[in-house]
């Protein structure tokens, strides 16, 4: 309650969260690149032109977020402890394959010297090590340098019943007190704030000296929508079971009218709604992600559903056919890449609006 942060009570270790053969690449992603774009525009607009200043992305998968600094002339560094290390130093990145932490800082400090920015985007959560982080900025930062996060917001997750993102690779969920407590831990101030779509709702926090508060959000407004998180968990827990009862009954009339069914797009966090569904090679014949994925040719976890590429779709006589998207939360997306490639068929989302409605 004091620091309004979910925490989740079981945690998987990082060895085995994000080994060497994690599958996630950012550039795959269409809705992951804007958002990245729109951060790096945010701090031009904060902190001036970003020529020749040193920025240092934490958890830089392939180096994504780095290519649009790099485009406006920044020095770009990455720490990355997965393959897609190997990727972001083939974009022409420096990077350090390893995770974060104090020895890490000291040697990324010791190589290139204190990063005048230093970025988090979506990995703040995946932290199990929250002191341990802290401290390494500790080491990295200069008295000037700029510390920018985003990750989901809770307050998003809890108005929007996104109960998935609460899955194994999110220890925690952050609201802007989080953030408050963790830039006092540093000697530092919150300087900006502000709230993308993406993801269904994400919080950005501009972390420095903290003189001045950029930004037109009424904090005081803010303080007072966050002290009642605690209680908006109950509310959760109830609409967990409209989503239930309402996607059920709507898969098995499609089951009933079409025998198994495919589905587009395998997030890490439709594994919490595949199990709660219990749906399996009975239901889901097969799951399609974009050519070029590393999940084709896996199966989604805890089940016998195959993952194809999306060629084999385009290029099938089943376009006219009902579909399930596993990835909701990026549904504007998945509906256009589909209609763009000829799918005609009804598109339905494993969690909509609609599911919470009281029948």
């Amino acid at each position: 309650k004091n620091c309004r942060t979910a925490h989740q009570k079981y945690q998987v270790p990082k060895h085995d969260l994000f080994p060497i053969s994690y599958h996630y690449r950012a550039r795959f992603t269409a809705d992951v690149l804007e958002g990245m774009k729109g951060l790096v525009a945010s701090c031009e607009d904060q902190f001036g032109s970003l020529h020749e200043k040193k920025v240092l992305d934490i958890g830089c998968n392939d180096g994504s977020l780095l290519n649009f600094f790099r485009d406006k002339g920044a020095e770009t560094i990455g720490i990355e402890p997965t393959g897609a290390c190997d990727d972001a130093i083939a974009n022409g990145h420096s990077a350090i394959c390893d995770y974060l932490s104090e020895e890490v800082a000291l040697k990324v400090v010791d190589k290139y010297g204190k990063p005048d920015l230093i970025t988090f985007t979506n990995v703040f959560a995946h932290i199990e090590d929250l002191k341990g982080v802290l401290n390494s900025l500790k080491i990295l930062k200069h008295k000037d340098t700029k510390i920018i996060i985003e990750n989901h917001y809770l307050g998003a997750v809890l108005t929007g019943n996104q109960f998935d993102t609460f899955y194994h690779e999110h220890p925690r969920t952050y609201s802007y007190t989080s953030f408050k407590f963790m830039a006092q831990n540093l000697g530092l101030g919150i300087e900006r704030l502000e709230f993308p779509s993406r993801y269904g709702g994400n919080i950005r926090v501009f972390i420095g000296s903290g003189d001045e508060f950029n930004s037109d959000i009424n904090l005081a407004e803010l303080d007072s929508i966050e002290e009642r998180f605690y209680d908006d968990f109950t509310e959760l827990n109830t609409n967990i079971q409209l989503w239930l009862e309402s996607k059920n009954k709507e898969i098995k009339k499609l089951i009933e009218d079409y025998g198994s069914i495919h589905a587009k797009a395998f997030p890490g966090r439709a594994a919490i709604l595949v199990k709660m569904l219990n749906l399996d090679s009975d239901t889901i014949s097969k799951v399609y992600e974009k050519p070029g994925s590393l999940k084709i040719g896996h199966y989604l976890p805890g089940t016998r559903i195959p993952i194809h590429s999306d060629d084999e779709l385009i290029n099938s006589d089943n376009l006219k056919l009902p579909i399930l998207n596993l990835a909701w939360h990026i549904s504007d997306e998945i509906e256009k890449y589909l209609r763009n490639n000829n799918f005609t068929g009804e598109i339905i989302h494993i969690l909509s609006e609609n599911d919470f409605k009281k029948v």
